[in-house]
Order: structure tokens, then sequence, then C-alpha cells
């Protein structure tokens, strides 16, 4: 008897109750006689105080997953007003000249962008102030031409060269968002910069996108696309 006792492991008691979840209506005595450690004191409870316990902490950890949900609708909401007030704006202007000192000015003040560039690799059929053209012999824009998609924004980090080559800008950033132009092909790129980590990987492109539709809507006509 004692050697079949001395082969039955903690393991194997575990699956036998997991099996058999009516044992302790049988015996319930045996309640009254178990040792329930408190999982922060350590001190022995009785298992309505142990079932109290993890009730309050699974309602406080719920309680965190519905304050996280809030705060993003909240924030979703106020980028969403920004976004409409952008739109808006851009819709208003009369000129292409004025769409591309609205696109720059909205980004740094609305949406409180520390360096903006609004770039392409093709010769628009107006020239404009505000729209760079990157020389496409250069290997990083080669590069950045052939990655982007349509619709499809970028963020993250970007070499030392490839920032001086957007922004001009000595301090580097410490992440960029890349909104790709272009509905059939990718004819330029809006280049955020921000000196922290505001446009991390895993950020949503949701409103990115809107705004990406937005700029080459307004602009697209000037590369024939």
């Amino acid at each position: 008897m004692s050697s079949l006792l001395n082969d039955i492991h903690e393991e194997d008691v575990a699956n036998f109750l997991n099996r058999n979840r009516e044992f302790f209506h049988v015996f319930p005595n045996l309640l009254d006689e178990l040792s329930i450690p408190h999982p922060e004191t350590g001190k022995a409870v009785s298992l309505l105080e142990r079932q109290i316990y993890q009730l309050r902490k699974q309602r406080d950890e719920l309680q965190v997953e519905v304050d996280t949900l809030i705060n993003i609708a909240g924030e979703n909401g106020q980028l969403f007003h920004k976004v409409k007030e952008f739109t808006k704006s851009l819709m208003a202007c009369r000129t292409e000249q004025a769409a591309v000192n609205c696109i720059i000015q909205e980004m740094n003040q609305r949406f409180d962008v520390e360096e903006v560039a609004l770039v392409s690799w093709e010769v628009p059929s107006q020239s404009l102030h505000g729209i760079t053209q990157l020389g496409i012999s250069q290997t990083w824009v080669e590069t950045l031409k052939a990655t982007l998609q349509p619709q499809e924004p970028a963020c993250g980090l970007l070499e030392d060269e490839w920032q001086k080559g957007l922004f001009h800008s000595h301090e580097p950033m410490q992440s960029v968002c890349l909104l790709p132009l272009g509905e059939k092909r990718v004819w330029g790129v809006l280049a955020l910069g921000s000196t922290t980590d505001r446009f991390h990987p895993n950020l949503g492109t949701y409103f990115l996108k809107i705004m990406a539709e937005m700029v080459t809507a307004r602009l697209c006509h000037l590369f024939n696309d």
C-alpha cells in the first residue's frame, strides 16, 4: 500500500480531480480540512476566501481592459475629428500650391508632427514649393520606391541616410511614418518624423491610410495617376 502511495504524484491527483468534478460533492467534509495558501500572504485561508480573492483579481483585470478600451475609443474619437478637419481644409484649397501648404501646415500644427516632408520621384506637371523631388539614382531612394505599396503606410525606424535625405534635419528622428502617395503606383511619399517613438511599428494605420488617400486624391493629377 505504501509503495502505491509513493507512486502517486501531485499531477495525478490534479488530473483525477479534474476528471471527477463532483468529488467534493460526495466528500464535502474534506473541504474543512483543506489548507489553501493566500496568493499574497501565504497564510492558510478557506476555499471561499480564495475564490473571493480570485474573483476580485479577475474583476480588476477586466476593469483594466475596460479602461484601456475607453481610452482607445477617446483617442480614436479625437483623431477622427482631426482627420475630418484636415479633410475639410484640404478640400477648401483652391490651388495646388495652397493644397501643398495646407498639407504641411496641418501636419505641423493640427497633428503636432515635428518633421514633415512631401517628396516625389516623378516630375509634377506643375512646379510647387514644398514638394521635393528625390533623385532615383540614389540607392536608398530606389529601395524606398520599391518597398512602398499604395495605401500601406509604414511606421518605425529609418537609417540615418534615409532620414537626412527625407527631412534634411540635423536632429535624428526616433520614429518615422511614411504615407505612400499614389493609387495605381506610388509616385511619392508624405514623410512624418518624430523625436519620440510615436510612430512605432505596431501603430494602427487606419487613419493614416485615410490621410494618404486624401493627399493622393488632391495631388494625383499632377503626376498623371
